[in-house]
Parts: C-alpha cells; sequence; structure tokens
C-alpha cells in the first residue's frame, strides 16, 4: 500500500472496480479514478489503493458576519454567527461566482505535494 500523503485524510464511500479504477461513492456523478487524478469537486483524489481527502482539516475563509447575512430563521437580531467553507464543489455551474474557490488546488507551504491534478469525473 503507498503512504498517505501528509495533507490528506483517508476518505470513506468509495469502491474499487475490476478495470483498476477506484469509484466515488459520494455524490451522484460517481467519479472514477486512475492513480493521481481529482474527482471533479477537487475534494477527493485517487493516492495509492485509496481515496484521501486534501482539504481535511484547511477552510477556504473564516468571517463573523451578522444573522441576517445567513438563511436563519428564528436568531436574535444582531447577533454573530460564524461562517467558513472549504474548496471544493461537485456542482459544474457555468456562472459561478464562487469557482476560484470551489476548484482551488492550494498548497500549504512546507506541506507535501497533493496527489494528481487530473480530472475524472464521469
Amino acid at each position: 500500500m503507498a503512504e498517505e500523503p501528509l495533507d490528506s485524510h483517508p476518505a470513506r464511500y468509495w469502491h474499487k472496480l475490476e478495470d483498476g479504477r477506484i469509484q466515488c461513492d459520494l455524490c451522484p456523478r460517481f467519479c472514477r479514478l486512475h492513480e493521481g487524478q481529482r474527482a471533479f469537486c477537487f475534494v477527493r483524489a485517487r493516492h495509492g489503493d485509496q481515496i484521501v481527502l486534501t482539504t481535511y482539516g484547511r477552510s477556504s475563509g473564516f468571517c463573523v458576519d451578522p444573522v441576517e447575512k445567513k438563511a436563519l430563521n428564528h436568531f436574535l437580531p444582531g447577533t454573530p454567527v460564524l461562517s467558513f467553507g472549504t474548496s471544493g464543489c461537485n456542482l459544474g455551474c457555468k456562472f459561478c461566482q464562487n469557482w476560484d474557490i470551489s476548484k482551488a488546488r492550494v498548497r500549504c507551504p512546507g506541506r507535501a505535494r497533493e496527489p494528481g491534478g487530473h480530472r475524472a469525473y464521469g
């Protein structure tokens, strides 16, 4: 079994296919990955004989916003809410305002190189 990269975390919800690829079963895209490929979402990648999460424990942004800015109901007006997000998305909207975040391949300085870089959806 291949050594796991320092900046990844083992994923669940996948299985091996007879042709040697690994299929991600988390979303309806059912990405089929060869070694080094990333899924359409860019969050999951094949490394060795497993799928790993490349964004585990990382955030693309943190912000404290007033509750009125969120789609929340029955909260005290003016209450602060912590918002955060991660890179990756399994949608492919043509006019996405967050494409630079959702399809980012950000590497943290001093960390191991992320596996792959090829899309393998479909």
